[in-house]
């Protein structure tokens, strides 16, 4: 199976759009899943974001 390699410069672009479009704070986990939602990020375990409590 091949991955396909993320394109970083339009992770960084678009994450920086998620970030300004809220009024009050995000967290990283919120951008994280928007752009999984969006396409611009790919859905693999290796890239989740363990949830600390």
């Amino acid at each position: 199976m091949v991955r396909e390699r993320v394109r970083w410069p339009a992770v960084v672009d678009r994450a920086r759009e998620i970030v300004e479009s809220y009024e009050g704070g995000v967290t990283l986990r919120q951008v994280m899943y928007r752009l999984v939602c969006e396409g611009v990020l790919p859905h693999t375990p290796s890239i989740s974001i363990p949830a600390y409590s």
